[in-house]
């Protein structure tokens, strides 16, 4: 954990949710998929908070095969029919993938059973 590294992923979150650039949510996927607890959790809470522009992310990374099962459960929280969309899809390519999606799809449900009650 260092504050060097904390500060320069809450800088890319911060682009990230302004601009939605590439190169911005590319530093938070890779921080989301370290080791570092403290930077996980940061770029983490940006891509949620980024909403639809994470769904966009999410998908480049899963063209580009760059996508983590860690990710694919970030889908979840984002929520929405795009996330579901995207999680149908990914769950569909096989993989190492797409055990988390289909889970994430099931708590979605699990969720929307909740809000209808």
């Amino acid at each position: 954990m260092s504050l060097g590294g904390s500060l320069r992923i809450i800088g890319a979150g911060a682009i990230f949710r302004a601009t939605g650039t590439d190169g911005a949510g590319y530093t938070l996927l890779e921080a989301f998929s370290g080791d570092d607890e403290q930077e996980k959790m940061l770029a983490g809470i940006s891509i949620v908070k980024a909403g639809e522009k994470s769904i966009d992310l999410i998908e480049k990374a899963r063209t580009s095969g760059r996508l983590t099962p860690a990710v694919v459960r970030l889908l979840a929280d984002i929520g929405g029919p795009r996330s579901r969309a995207l999680l149908s899809r990914i769950a569909s390519d096989g993989g190492a993938v797409a055990e988390p999606a289909m889970q994430s799809l099931e708590l979605l449900d699990e969720i929307e059973t909740f809000e209808d009650d």
